[in-house]
């Protein structure tokens, strides 16, 4: 079963100072994947984010580092009916960080868990801070106009335009629509287009190859190589408890 519109909307990244035997890494991500379904489910907007979320959880060895990812369908019109697409973005941002700071809270209150030994934790954003980003540097653009000299205008540009590039592979297309609506109603979007023609860049978005497609886990016809695999919230049952580490 393939997700086009299905984006990353978070990631908590958590590095714990002690290496970890098998029992405990397989604990753990049945322990990120139950909280991450327990708390997408509560904090998500549910008008910006329908249906089911999905999940990844990825480990690495030395000292345990963990990235729980989530992936859920965000809903463009009410996205843009929030305001805008930044203001939408922010709202999804701001229910990411709740997540991540409830994950670790409660992992720091395991009894076997030393809260000392967490020793890093960062919340990353996702498509809506790329999106975050993008719009910042749009304002940035708009509000300083006067004030940038024309070198630094042209550097501006660049970064929009490969900020914009960026999310064309991963957006669906009525999202990128939408920023491009954006892009030419503050007069950006000329600008774009001139860069892209000395750079010899593409110009419309056919040139560019479409977003790629992620396969949901349990379904057994995906293509490994060009999909990344999600795991569904039907997967995920039980409140499963963290061992001691080693």
């Amino acid at each position: 079963m393939n997700k086009e519109n299905t984006y990353e909307l978070g990631q908590t990244y958590i590095r714990f100072d002690f290496k970890a035997n098998e029992e405990f890494k397989i604990a753990l991500e049945r322990y990120l994947l139950h909280k991450g379904k327990k708390y997408a489910n509560e904090f998500y907007h549910k008008e910006l984010v329908y249906e089911e979320f999905y999940f990844i959880v990825e480990t690495e060895e030395g000292s345990l580092k963990s990235r729980l990812k989530i992936f859920g369908k965000i809903a463009v019109g009410a996205l843009i009916a929030y305001g805008g697409i930044r203001a939408g973005a922010d709202y999804l941002i701001r229910d990411n960080r709740r997540i991540t700071n409830l994950i670790v809270e409660d992992i720091a209150n395991e009894p076997n868990i030393n809260p000392n030994s967490i020793g890093r934790v960062e919340r990353r954003l996702g498509v809506p801070g790329k999106l975050k980003r993008l719009y910042d540097d749009i304002q940035h653009l708009e509000s300083n106009r006067e004030n940038l000299t024309e070198q630094e205008q042209r550097d501006l540009i660049n970064r929009i335009s490969n900020r914009y590039d960026n999310l064309i592979n991963e957006l669906d297309q009525p999202v990128v629509e939408q920023i491009q609506d954006d892009l030419e109603q503050k007069d950006i979007y000329p600008q774009i287009r001139q860069l892209r023609e000395q750079n010899r860049l593409p110009i419309n978005n056919d040139d560019y190859q479409l977003p790629r497609l992620r396969a949901i886990r349990e379904d057994e016809d995906y293509e490994l190589r060009n999909e990344v695999l999600l795991i569904g919230e039907d997967e995920i049952d039980g409140e499963p408890n963290l061992p001691r580490p080693n």
